[in-house]
């Protein structure tokens, strides 16, 4: 019995086929690039492919011309060759016979029945391999067509049983819709409705155009309230200036910084730790080396190097300790970046949470539960109940005599003065300036509903407050540790107090060397005099192998002299702490940058603000006196209309609306139903339509090197998002970008049926429009895909892929017959 099973084209036989007679090709399981000029075969190739696999075209038509018969020679046809996981061996040989040629299969060289073909192909026909599996200039030009609801029923009649009839279901239920309710109908009863209200509307307008004085009101009311409208958008705008001001106004300060910082003088050439590590110590061997002589009389320390020998000797072990923990003072330091980093970015969320909220202030501190209990107004049913206990005393000091009335008056006169008394509380309570702590924790002149909303973002603020505090206290404790590293170095005369810079290491690293100078020197003090010749001659060998690899590595990196090495590998660190520097400002800034660089000066931005904020009040004033004459305005047409007429079309309409609702909630259900059919069969179809637009989104990032993040489907529009938030229509798009996004979804939906049939990608230069980059993207995506599915790319264009990868077809002018 046999499975479906998985298989890769691995060669190609042909007998004859356009200009290939007797050819044989091998391809890679993964990818295979054909390269070739034009007129080599490269088309001829891929469609004797798809024609061995699916037949021949037939000779009816335009078609005859896609039949490929060979000009010199009787054979027509070929073989095709695949290998499967458990590396057995499919052939399908395909001769010129009936109908689209005859077909033969083979496993492992037996023949078996050609019924068999399903295990390979599945249910796939030519049509649908053309329109999936293989792709050219002609079938990119199809992305203007692609619509949401096309791919989605594609998607869905893949590997759902009885998915067609469904369809069906759905599509009937959309027809019942489309009879209550069809935009351009005439006849339908929802349509009617509509028509009928239309018509009301307008008896309605015109009794209305009747009535001379409603009119003129009306007129009045409509320039106002189109007066309203204007004003409310200037303030809107108004409002949005300020905010926009505001936040530029607090991020200058880091602006100022990143204008410092802003050209660092940086090197075209960049020193790798090694080859500087080697420099500086063949130089200081270098230096020891011409500087010991190597005479009878052997060089002496000088006092100054002798303290210092003494002082290595008297404190070896600490020394030997500093010089073995240089890196974890290195560490030390880049711990605090870090944390200087991590407090960058902390900032900048407290910011953005400023940004967000306006009323919020930095000294605000969340509510306890029992002072939001406070806040919370007291209910009139609590107050009330003196009332009804006065009440009843009364009844009762009417009903009963002495000494029980008495008692009862007193009673209900106590129940007055307890009402008075909660009267006197629950105002004290409604007044918010009566709280103390929403002074002290940052909420004065606040409304209580804005407390209330503002304690979710205050807990955020108070969250990142901590955050702050724990990164500054982390960063003091390391510099306590740099102290005491300076304290250690300075008792340990590797530093002196003229030494204000926090980069030990350099200074750690220029005593050692001195140091090994110094000892090197000692050393040579001590040795015998009569090997003096010897260490002569190794000297100068030595001098010469420094010299020699001092000179390799300038010459690596094209330097002329050592100094020049020096200069050059100082700005590189500098260069690095300003670069840093710099990205730090830069995402701090984000995209308010561009803004800021419009203001010459802070004053200048601080003048605008003030004006923003003038102007915004202006607007707020106009706003409520526009607001109050729409008022006025809309009460004396309620008092000049009265029409019995007019009442009974406004009747009529409301029953109209009533039936209007009824023929829409008839027409949604039906609409309803058909929908939930097909997201039905997109659940039954394991949700492939979801799955190809996540896979396509990668792939189009990635061919667009993230330029554009997100694909969406609204109506019958293709949305793409941009890296920075922008929306663009699928026809906004160039022409190569187009091209990558169809790309993109066809490749997703090859790779989401994969499941259903596995052969071979086939890619006919359909990327000649696309530059150098866009072209290596391509190939980047191709290589990903490959390790699922099976790619073959034809080009005329040299591909840069490893070599193993590519076929190259010579020659060419044997073919430039009809072929087109």
């Amino acid at each position: 019995m046999y499975w479906r099973i998985v298989v890769k084209l691995v060669e190609a036989k042909v007998y004859g086929f356009g200009k290939w007679i007797d050819q044989e090709f091998n391809f890679e399981s993964d990818y295979q690039v054909i390269f070739g000029s034009n007129e080599a075969g490269k088309t001829t190739l891929l469609n004797f492919i798809k024609s061995i696999l699916f037949g021949f075209a037939s000779a009816r038509g335009d078609n005859k011309y896609q039949q490929y018969k060979p000009k010199n020679s009787s054979n027509y046809g070929g073989e095709l060759t695949f290998e499967a996981k458990d590396k057995s061996h499919w052939t399908v040989k395909r001769v010129d016979g009936k109908g689209n040629g005859e077909v033969t299969l083979f496993h492992d060289g037996q023949v078996v029945p050609d019924t068999l073909m399903g295990q390979i192909l599945g249910n796939f026909t030519k049509d649908d391999f053309e329109n999936t599996h293989i792709f050219d200039d002609q079938s990119i030009l199809s992305i203007y067509s692609l619509d949401e609801n096309k791919l989605e029923t594609e998607i869905m009649s893949i590997g759902a049983v009885g998915s067609k009839d469904w369809l069906k279901a759905a599509d009937n239920l959309n027809s019942d819709a489309e009879n209550i309710y069809r935009p351009r109908g005439q006849k339908q009863p929802l349509v009617v409705k509509l028509k009928r209200r239309d018509k009301l509307l307008e008896e309605k307008a015109e009794i209305e155009n009747q009535q001379t004085a409603y009119q003129r009101v009306k007129d009045q009311l409509s320039l106002v309230n189109r007066d309203f409208d204007d004003n409310e958008r200037l303030l809107k705008q108004a409002d949005e200036a300020e905010d926009s001001l505001r936040n530029l106004d607090k991020k200058w300060s880091r602006y100022e910084q990143f204008q410092k910082n802003k050209h660092p003088n940086e090197s075209s050439i960049q020193i790798s730790n090694d080859d500087w590590e080697e420099v500086l110590k063949a130089n200081q061997e270098l230096s020891t080396l011409k500087e010991t002589q190597t005479t009878n009389k052997v060089s002496e320390l000088n006092n100054v190097e002798k303290n210092i020998l003494k002082n290595y000797n008297a404190n070896k072990s600490q020394l030997d300790y500093i010089r073995n923990q240089k890196f974890e003072l290195q560490n030390l330091q880049f711990h605090r970046d870090d944390m200087n980093s991590k407090l960058l970015k902390v900032d900048t969320q407290v910011d953005q949470l400023f940004k967000n909220h306006p009323q919020l202030a930095e000294d605000m501190l969340p509510l306890t539960s029992g002072e939001l209990d406070q806040l919370t107004p007291q209910t009139n049913s609590e107050v009330n109940i003196p009332l009804i206990i006065c009440a009843v005393a009364i009844v009762l000091a009417f009903v009963t005599s002495n000494p029980l009335r008495f008692l009862f008056i007193v009673v209900a006169a106590l129940s007055v003065f307890w009402y008075w008394y909660q009267k006197k509380n629950l105002a004290a309570k409604n007044n918010l300036a009566n709280y103390a702590f929403l002074k002290q924790k940052g909420y004065e002149n606040l409304s209580r509903e804005t407390i209330i909303n503002l304690q979710e973002t205050v807990i955020a603020l108070d969250n990142f407050h901590t955050s702050q505090r724990g990164l500054v206290d982390g960063i003091k404790s390391i510099e306590v540790d740099l102290n005491k590293w300076r304290k250690i170095l300075l008792q340990l005369n590797v530093l002196d107090e003229s030494y204000k810079s926090d980069k030990y290491n350099e200074q750690i690293e220029k005593y050692f060397a001195e140091l090994d100078q110094i000892k090197a020197k000692a050393d040579l003090a001590q040795q015998n005099q009569a090997v003096t010749q010897e260490m002569a001659d190794n000297k100068t060998q030595h001098l010469a192998e420094l010299k020699t690899k001092i000179e390799q590595i300038l010459a690596k990196y094209k330097i002329v002299n050592l100094n020049s090495f020096v200069q050059i590998h100082t700005q590189q660190v500098e260069n690095v702490r300003a670069v840093n520097q710099f990205k730090q400002d830069k995402d701090f800034l984000g995209s308010d940058l561009a803004q800021l660089q419009k203001y010459p000066d802070r004053e200048t931005l601080s003048n605008e603000l003030s004006a923003a904020v003038a102007k915004k009040n202006e607007l707020s004033d106009k706003n409520n006196q526009l607001s109050r004459q729409m008022g006025s305005l809309k009460e004396q047409m309620q008092q000049i209309f009265d029409n019995t007429q007019y009442q009974r079309i406004v009747s009529e309409l409301a029953q109209n609306q009533e039936d209007i609702l009824e023929n829409y909630d008839e027409w949604l259900a039906e609409k309803l139903a058909s929908d939930w059919i097909k997201e039905m069969l997109n659940i039954a179809t394991e949700n492939r339509y979801p799955k190809m637009i996540q896979k396509a989104t990668q792939y189009f990032a990635l061919l667009t090197d993230n330029n554009y993040v997100k694909i969406d489907f609204n109506d019958k529009d293709i949305m793409i998002t941009s890296a920075d938030k922008n929306l663009f229509d699928v026809h906004e798009l160039s022409k190569a970008t187009t091209i990558q996004l169809y790309l993109s979804l066809r490749l997703a939906f090859v790779t989401e049926i994969s499941d259903l049939i596995k052969l071979p990608i086939l890619i006919d230069d359909a990327f000649v429009d696309f530059d150098i980059s866009r072209t290596e993207n391509v190939f980047k995506l191709i290589q990903e895909i490959s390790k699922s599915n099976q790619v073959i790319y034809v080009t005329a264009n040299e591909p840069k892929v490893p070599i193993d990868h590519i076929l190259e077809l010579q020659g060419g002018e044997e073919i430039a017959e009809a072929y087109n």
